[in-house]
This record gives C-alpha cells, structure tokens and sequence, in this order.
C-alpha cells in the first residue's frame, strides 16, 4: 500500500539507490546467465560488457555522464545488448544521441533551471529501470511482449526528454496540465505546445525506428508511438499531482518515505509506457 504526504526531513535522501540497483540488477545477470541465456545472449552479455564500458566511459569523458551515472550505464547497457540484441542496442543509442543534441542547443535555460547536463546514477536509472526489468523478463520467457514493453518504455524517456528540451529552451508560455494554468517555463507538470510537439516527434521517431530494426508489423508503431506519447504525459501529470505539491510516497513493509522526486516521476511514467504498449500490442495484434 502507497500512501502520500508532504515531504518530512527523515525521508529517505542519503542512501545511494542507483549503487543498489547497480549490485542487484549485476546479481541478476549472473543468474539469468547460469540459468536461462542461450549461448548467443551469453557471447552478447560479454560483448556488452566491453561496449557499454567503452561507451559509458566515452560519455563520461566528454561529460555527459556522472561516475555514478557511468557505472548506472554500463549495467544497463550489458542487458540491453545482451538480451536485447543490436536493434534494441541501436533504439536506445537514438534515444541517448538525440538527447544530448538537444541538449548541446545554443537556446540558453530559464536563470533558475539547473544547467549541469551530465546524467547521475539515479537519472541513468530512472530512465533505464523497466527497460532492463523487461528485457530480464525477455531473456526468461523468450515472449517478443516483453521486447514491446522495453521499447515502449524508451520511446516514454525519448518524448518526455524531447518535450522537457524543448519546453525549457524555446518556449515562453508554459501551462499546468491539470487545469492549464499559466506557470513558470520549466515548473514540474507544466507544459507548452512545442514541450507537446517534442514530445510527439520524439515518440514517432522511436516507433518508427523501432518497427524498422525489428521488422515489426505497422501496427506496433502504434503501440509504441501512443505509449511513449501517453507515458509522457503521466510524467507531466505525476510532476503537477505530487512532484509540484512536494509530496513524498510511504512504504509501509519497509518503514521508508521516499518524495516524489523528478527521477521518481522519470521511473513511474517509463514503467506506464512499457506497460501500456505492451497491453496495446495485447489488444490491437
């Protein structure tokens, strides 16, 4: 059970959750490895090792990326070659280029927007989560559903990342999405109509490059497409209902409240978008 209050000062803040998530999802390798790769996945999983480590430390150095983040990244990359393969490897490389050229525009941020664009762990995490949850569960059961989710999941970070861009750098009329009251440029849950036209095109590009490396049927491009469109707009929503009102989640079993942080909202929305598109490819194919 989740319930929400505003933020106390003994919420949860010095434990370090990506270096967490980093020693489990490393355990769950060595056991989806032993117990359930084939010998292709497991030629990629040590391929992936040597890439995503030359890769992660490329980002790192040319700072996009924390320590943090790079260590964040490596684990991920390792599944998403591994049990992913080279498309799903290709769809994400889209995802992180596409990302750090918008973040490289010469459009300046609003004085009070944060302006380091290096990604921590948390961030690395936030994004990657349900990707690497299903592609875990693709690698166990060997269901293409599992494959649909994760892309349905990058194409949520993908529009949400391209809406964000944009909205901060070239817009100058930001809106609330609950009742489209007028706020700052860059307020949590706000939204503008380019936000909302980044937003699209990102989703779209995802769709279609997905559809493309895996051959898929054009109906998938609607899965995906509506998916990451519809989980973005979670991630506006979920900014504007708890993120903005400095609200926090408690969890009972675990006696832990943890607040509604924007990597919090990152991870709640790119879950919804696996999970929809998944439950899309259900109903439409």
């Amino acid at each position: 059970m989740m319930t929400t209050q505003p933020t106390h000062p003994k919420t949860l803040n010095a434990a370090p959750v990506d270096r967490k998530l980093n020693a489990l999802f490393c355990f769950l390798l060595v056991v989806v490895f032993i117990s359930a790769a084939n010998v292709q996945q497991q030629w990629h999983v040590i391929l992936g090792l040597l890439l995503a480590t030359a890769f992660s430390f490329l980002a790192f150095l040319i700072q996009r990326l924390t320590l943090d983040g790079m260590f964040a990244a490596i684990v991920i990359g390792i599944f998403v070659l591994g049990f992913g393969g080279w498309p799903t490897v290709g769809v994400l490389l889209i995802f992180f280029i596409s990302s750090v050229a918008l973040s490289n525009t010469k459009s300046k941020l609003p004085a009070d927007l944060p302006k380091d664009i290096r990604r921590d762990g948390k961030q690395v995490w936030a994004n990657g989560f349900w990707l690497v949850v299903s592609l875990i569960l693709y690698g166990i059961f060997n269901s293409p559903l599992f494959i649909i989710a994760a892309l349905g999941s990058i194409a949520t970070a993908t529009a949400d990342t391209w809406g964000t861009e944009v909205g901060t750098r070239l817009s100058n009329k930001t809106y609330l999405v609950t009742d489209f009251s007028k706020v700052a440029t860059g307020s949590n849950g706000g939204v503008s109509i380019k936000g909302t036209i980044a937003t699209v095109l990102g989703s779209t590009l995802i769709a279609a490059i997905s559809i493309y490396v895996f051959s898929l049927q054009l109906a998938v491009f609607i899965c995906i497409f509506a998916a990451g469109f519809l989980g973005s707009v979670a991630d506006s929503y979920f900014g504007a209902i708890f993120q903005r009102n400095n609200s926090s989640v408690t969890l009972p079993v675990l006696n832990q409240t943890i607040p509604f942080s924007n990597n919090i909202v990152n991870g709640i929305s790119t879950g919804i978008g696996g999970l929809l598109a998944a439950i899309l490819k259900l109903i439409i194919i």
